[in-house]
């Protein structure tokens, strides 16, 4: 496989993004903020978005996927590194008690940790995640989510039964 780099300088680049996304995409929120260009889009969207991305934009690496518990809703923030300064942040939210939202491990193979990971620690589950379970936390007989807001830090109550 040839990776081929987007070409031009980072300030080119940044506005080619923009726009290819707002050619292809509905977005709520778009904008460049010095390296950045920030998107912020409905869930549905997500895998049609980072496709234009990785496949059309050449932006070949998603870094990082990061979680927000709203109390209510889910903040998600996919980090994607064009590899030569540029970087697009996706964001979109999440809303109920039990969120789910589709995976992007067939678009960026860095997902698959990152989703568990959101999995573990927040309860998101991933619609086609190809081996979603926990990554951290014990597997049987846990079924809390530590990074919520609402995860009561107890001992007592959270080890119960499992000494």
């Amino acid at each position: 496989m040839t990776v081929t780099l987007p070409e031009g300088d980072l300030n080119g680049r940044l506005d080619h993004y923009l726009e290819g996304f707002r050619g292809r995409h509905e977005l709520q929120e778009a904008s460049v903020e010095k390296n950045v260009v920030r998107l912020v889009i409905r869930p549905d969207l997500l895998p049609a978005i980072l496709t234009t991305a990785r496949e059309s934009l050449g932006v070949l690496h998603l870094s990082f996927i990061t979680v927000v518990d709203l109390e209510g809703s889910y903040e998600l923030t996919y980090e994607l590194l064009d590899l030569r300064g540029g970087t697009v942040r996706v964001k979109t939210t999440l809303e109920g008690e039990e969120p789910v939202i589709d995976s992007v491990t067939r678009i960026y193979p860095t997902a698959n940790w990152h989703e568990r990971e959101a999995y573990d620690m927040f309860g998101i589950a991933f619609k086609g995640h190809p081996d979603l379970r926990r990554l951290y936390m014990w597997q049987d007989h846990f079924d809390h989510h530590p990074l919520l807001k609402s995860f009561e830090i107890s001992t007592k109550r959270t080890f119960e039964g499992l000494r």
